[in-house]
């Protein structure tokens, strides 16, 4: 575990619950947790984290040697980090719409197996009956044929919502699921020989959207089937993965609520979501005013620091609103005071002269060409932004 360094006071009591994490009292066997997932008919045994904020979810974590089945399996089909953190959290609060933090507590996916998720995955063959993408198309290669019929389905990520039946009981209330869609097909096929070949394609997006839709009724018709999915809630959204070598994700463009007793989809909603790197062309065009204000603060960053190399930011935006800004700072390093005076000046100018909006979290890394030195975090709930500075 790595230890911290306060600059400048203003360490807050949220370092001190992050020091003390490797031992907390909630995670004793004392609190493990029985999770009765009735539809399965079977007992888990668990341990309950408690929130730390009061939007978020509690969380139930398998004890002993149960642990969920696909656990870093998503990397398997997801090639961008960016696009498996932004799955894995966009889900959990989009979820937040129609299984409440209040009401719910949050578990990682135990329904589908890695087998589930590849036969969907599979392109559709007589071997692979349950494949969800497309047979391989006419070419006199292997990767003509593949590039004649790229594939649209990249992974199927699930996350589940349980409810309490009495003290220290729960069961399974709903099922999310994240839908991931290539954009970019990128894939490796291997000919009768053994030869490998690179396959790369850019797909169409509006014809992506909407063979999403198609694809999800068919995961819903084969989750369904699945013993203890035939009869909960299941929410579905539908996102669009970024290319491989992008440093922002993609997005979730639709979301789609399954009632218990249903097998069929109904009505999909749009979801207006968009990342965007700063600076960028795309920043330039389409946020021109955020854009500017990036710039200030990038300017207010160059005045102090001799040995600044540069800055850029990774901003989100829900119905064409920033809700989240996360900067990188690079800096050459000379010795461990240097960092902490640098840090502790980017903290004032968080604290005094930032130009974005208050309500938007901030998080700002402060790095070298070798590692990460720095993080400070302002969220619109803090009296005071926080800093940490590692000591490695």
């Amino acid at each position: 575990m790595k230890k911290w360094l306060g600059v400048v006071g203003l360490l807050s009591l949220s370092l001190t619950l992050v020091l003390s994490g490797c031992n907390l009292p909630w995670s004793s066997d004392n609190n493990k947790q029985n999770v009765i997932n009735s539809s399965k008919g079977n007992k888990q045994t668990a341990t309950l984290i408690p929130k730390i904020d009061s939007k978020d979810y509690q969380s139930l974590k398998p004890t002993g040697n149960t642990s969920d089945s696909t656990r870093g399996y998503i990397g398997y089909g997801v090639n961008n980090r960016v696009d498996i953190d932004q799955l894995e959290t966009g889900l959990m609060n989009m979820s937040k719409s129609v299984f409440s933090p209040d009401d719910y507590v949050f578990q990682s996916g135990q329904y589908l197996s890695e087998a589930d998720i590849n036969n969907m995955l599979y392109r559709k063959s007589k071997k692979t009956p349950n494949g969800l993408n497309p047979p391989l198309g006419k070419g006199q290669s292997v990767r003509d044929q593949a590039m004649n019929s790229p594939k649209i389905l990249s992974y199927i990520l699930e996350q589940d919502y349980l409810k309490s039946t009495g003290k220290n009981k729960y069961e399974l209330g709903g099922v999310s699921l994240a839908i991931s869609l290539n954009q970019v097909y990128t894939d490796k096929v291997t000919d009768k020989s053994g030869k490998q070949y690179d396959v790369q394609k850019t797909l169409n997006v509006s014809q992506v959207k909407q063979q999403g839709k198609t694809i999800a009724q068919k995961v819903l018709q084969q989750v369904r089937q699945k013993n203890g999915l035939g009869n909960v809630p299941i929410f579905i959204t539908l996102y669009a993965e970024a290319p491989d070598s992008s440093l922002v994700p993609g997005y979730f463009y639709s979301k789609t609520y399954v009632s218990n007793n249903s097998g069929s989809i109904g009505k999909w909603e749009n979801v207006n979501e968009d990342n965007v790197l700063f600076p960028s062309d795309k920043s330039k065009s389409k946020y021109k005013s955020d854009n500017e204000l990036f710039n200030n603060f990038k300017t207010d960053v160059s005045k102090y620091f001799p040995n600044f190399i540069g800055v850029t930011a990774k901003g989100r935006y829900e119905n064409g609103d920033l809700v989240d800004l996360n900067f990188q700072i690079s800096i050459k390093f000379y010795d461990k005071t240097e960092v902490m005076g640098f840090a502790s000046y980017v903290t004032s100018l968080v604290k005094d002269r930032f130009p974005f909006s208050k309500n938007i979290p901030v998080q700002i890394s402060i790095i070298t060409p070798n590692t990460q030195e720095a993080v400070i975090v302002s969220n619109p709930d803090m009296d005071e932004p926080f800093v940490h500075v590692f000591e490695q």
